[in-house]
Protein backbone atom coordinates (compact mmCIF):
# COMPACT_ATOMS: atom_id res chain seq x y z
CA UNK A 1 0.00 0.00 0.00
CA UNK A 2 3.06 2.30 0.66
CA UNK A 3 4.27 1.48 -2.81
CA UNK A 4 0.94 2.94 -4.21
CA UNK A 5 0.79 5.91 -2.00
CA UNK A 6 4.21 6.57 -2.97
CA UNK A 7 3.63 5.90 -6.89
CA UNK A 8 0.03 8.96 -6.74
CA UNK A 9 2.37 11.21 -4.81
CA UNK A 10 5.14 11.52 -7.34
CA UNK A 11 2.00 10.99 -10.26
CA UNK A 12 0.41 14.13 -8.63
CA UNK A 13 3.84 15.98 -8.64
CA UNK A 14 4.95 15.25 -11.62
CA UNK A 15 2.01 16.69 -13.73
CA UNK A 16 2.29 19.59 -11.54
CA UNK A 17 5.64 19.99 -13.12
CA UNK A 18 7.60 19.68 -10.32
CA UNK A 19 9.99 16.61 -11.15
CA UNK A 20 8.44 14.04 -9.36
CA UNK A 21 10.12 11.37 -11.45
CA UNK A 22 13.50 12.20 -9.92
CA UNK A 23 12.04 11.60 -6.46
CA UNK A 24 10.45 8.36 -7.68
CA UNK A 25 14.03 7.24 -8.52
CA UNK A 26 15.17 8.23 -5.04
CA UNK A 27 12.58 6.36 -3.15
CA UNK A 28 13.18 2.76 -5.47
CA UNK A 29 16.75 3.27 -4.60
CA UNK A 30 17.08 4.19 -0.72
CA UNK A 31 14.20 2.51 0.19
CA UNK A 32 12.65 -0.25 -1.58
CA UNK A 33 15.95 -2.02 -2.26
CA UNK A 34 15.61 -1.24 -6.12
CA UNK A 35 19.10 -1.22 -8.00
CA UNK A 36 20.13 1.97 -9.54
CA UNK A 37 19.24 0.85 -13.08
CA UNK A 38 16.19 -1.30 -12.16
CA UNK A 39 14.39 2.34 -10.52
CA UNK A 40 15.41 4.44 -13.59
CA UNK A 41 13.95 1.99 -15.83
CA UNK A 42 10.46 2.21 -13.96
CA UNK A 43 10.65 5.56 -13.84
CA UNK A 44 10.99 5.90 -17.29
CA UNK A 45 8.05 3.52 -17.77
CA UNK A 46 6.36 5.66 -15.25
CA UNK A 47 6.97 9.04 -17.34
CA UNK A 48 5.45 7.52 -20.72
CA UNK A 49 2.22 7.24 -18.60
CA UNK A 50 2.29 10.38 -16.87
CA UNK A 51 3.70 12.25 -19.71
CA UNK A 52 1.02 10.41 -22.54
CA UNK A 53 -1.67 12.01 -20.10
CA UNK A 54 -0.33 15.50 -20.37
CA UNK A 55 -0.24 14.69 -23.65
CA UNK A 56 -3.66 14.23 -24.20
CA UNK A 57 -4.89 17.28 -22.30
CA UNK A 58 -2.68 19.39 -24.64
CA UNK A 59 -4.03 17.72 -28.10
CA UNK A 60 -7.52 18.63 -26.58
CA UNK A 61 -6.13 22.35 -26.61
CA UNK A 62 -4.34 22.14 -29.42
CA UNK A 63 -1.15 23.46 -27.58
CA UNK A 64 0.83 21.24 -29.18
CA UNK A 65 4.21 21.97 -32.21
CA UNK A 66 4.35 18.27 -33.76
CA UNK A 67 7.36 19.49 -35.40
CA UNK A 68 9.21 20.37 -32.47
CA UNK A 69 7.63 17.23 -30.70
CA UNK A 70 9.31 15.30 -33.43
CA UNK A 71 12.54 16.98 -33.97
CA UNK A 72 13.44 16.56 -29.71
CA UNK A 73 11.57 11.96 -30.07
CA UNK A 74 14.41 11.67 -32.61
CA UNK A 75 16.91 13.27 -30.46
CA UNK A 76 15.95 11.74 -27.15
CA UNK A 77 15.91 8.23 -28.95
CA UNK A 78 19.67 8.43 -30.04
CA UNK A 79 20.21 10.07 -26.61
CA UNK A 80 18.18 6.75 -25.27
CA UNK A 81 20.42 4.76 -27.40
CA UNK A 82 23.74 6.29 -26.17
CA UNK A 83 23.14 6.57 -22.75
CA UNK A 84 22.19 2.70 -22.50
CA UNK A 85 25.55 2.14 -24.29
CA UNK A 86 27.60 4.09 -21.90
CA UNK A 87 25.41 2.91 -18.70
CA UNK A 88 26.12 -0.95 -19.55
CA UNK A 89 29.91 0.17 -20.60
CA UNK A 90 30.00 2.32 -16.87
CA UNK A 91 29.76 0.70 -13.11
CA UNK A 92 26.43 0.80 -11.68
CA UNK A 93 28.17 2.75 -8.54
CA UNK A 94 29.38 5.40 -11.10
CA UNK A 95 26.23 5.71 -12.42
CA UNK A 96 24.72 5.96 -9.08
CA UNK A 97 26.83 8.86 -8.38
CA UNK A 98 26.30 10.87 -11.57
CA UNK A 99 22.78 10.76 -11.28
CA UNK A 100 22.79 11.80 -7.77
CA UNK A 101 24.95 14.59 -9.15
CA UNK A 102 22.94 15.74 -11.64
CA UNK A 103 19.89 15.81 -9.70
CA UNK A 104 21.84 17.99 -7.07
CA UNK A 105 22.80 20.57 -9.80
CA UNK A 106 19.04 20.55 -11.23
CA UNK A 107 17.55 21.44 -8.00
CA UNK A 108 20.73 23.62 -7.10
CA UNK A 109 19.70 25.54 -10.89
CA UNK A 110 15.77 25.72 -10.08
CA UNK A 111 16.39 27.53 -6.79
CA UNK A 112 18.22 30.46 -8.43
Amino acid sequence: MLNFLIGFGVAILSGLGIGGGGLLVIYLALFSGVGQLEAQGINLIFFLFSSGAAMIVHLIRRRLNLRLIAYLALCGCVGAIGGSLIAQAVPAEMVRYAFGALLVVSGLMALR
